[in-house]
């Protein structure tokens, strides 16, 4: 909808005559009423009829005669901020989920973030999806994509997948008979074979599963106290087991599979309207220095 054409409208509204209108907008009579009927074509309703030199309302016209002023500061709203410069850092609104992020910010230590500032918004698969398509996020990061024909998947490193026990726990248990701790919510939507939010293929083994949480830090608690078995990214397991003492770090198990490795392809989601800008070509990079 054109602002100007809604602040015509607004002035014919309020004159009730067309010339007294248009010598205010210093338009002529003829433009004005053009501008009027482009209008009307836009929102398909009748807003005015001629009276003589006066012209009445129709129902349709007053009702936009009420709501036009917000319609109008609203768009002028909008318009600043699209041109409006920010002062200082540029925020990057970024979504991936928790069982992701936990141990991935390290990604930013290798970004040249002197212009930049982080809005980070942990969601589910499919949430981040939708958020980047909406607008509401400028790029999601994540393993398990949900399609959507208004994205691209930018496919920026491969990460691999593993289970995991504290340290000495589990002594001589067979893998398939530890207790696992595993992500409350299933999984829906995802094309691919996993079972639950951790990344679990369907194709493995049946799991022992003894705990159910909704936060990755609650999983890796109840593993450092070897109360249970964990399937994680090896990269988590790595950062977890470089930031906490000896005591709780964590151990890789041996998988029944051999020879099998389980791996996950990591993405970036952004708008297909959008470009590949060169700070979405650096946090590619820096994801797959951090996938390693």
């Amino acid at each position: 909808m054109n602002l100007r054409r809604l602040e015509y409208f607004v002035t014919l509204a309020q004159t009730g005559n067309l010339r007294r209108a248009s010598e205010l907008l210093s338009i002529s009579p003829p433009a004005l009423s053009k501008a009027m009927k482009v209008l009307e074509e836009e929102l398909e309703s009748n807003l005015w009829i001629a009276d003589g030199r006066r012209i009445v309302l129709t129902d349709a016209g007053k009702a936009l005669q009420r709501k036009a002023p917000l319609l109008i500061e609203q768009l002028k709203q909008l318009k600043e901020s699209l041109h409006t410069k920010h002062d200082g850092p540029q925020p990057i609104r970024i979504g991936t989920f928790e069982v992701f992020s936990t141990y991935f910010l390290s990604f930013l230590d290798r970004l040249k973030w002197d212009n930049h500032s982080l809005e980070l918004h942990e969601l589910l698969p499919g949430e981040v999806e939708k958020a980047v398509a909406q607008g509401e996020l400028d790029l999601g990061i994540t393993y398990m994509p949900i399609p959507d024909p208004d994205l691209d998947f930018l496919k920026v490193a491969s990460i691999e997948m593993g289970v995991f026990t504290k340290k000495g726990a589990f002594k001589g248990v067979p893998q398939p008979e530890l207790p696992f701790v595993i992500p409350v919510m299933p999984l829906q939507g995802v094309p691919t074979k996993v079972r639950g939010l951790d990344g679990w293929p369907d194709d493995a083994y049946h799991r022992k599963v003894l705990h159910r949480v909704t936060l990755l830090e609650s999983a890796l608690e109840l593993c450092r106290q070897g109360r249970a078995a964990g399937y994680f990214p090896v990269f988590i397991a790595h950062e977890h087991n470089r930031r906490v003492i000896e005591d709780l770090r964590l151990e890789r198990r041996r998988t029944p599979y051999t020879g099998r490795v389980c791996r996950s392809d990591v993405f970036i989601v952004k708008r297909k309207a959008t470009e590949e800008t060169a700070l979405v070509k650096q946090i590619a990079k820096a994801i797959r220095l951090v996938c390693e």
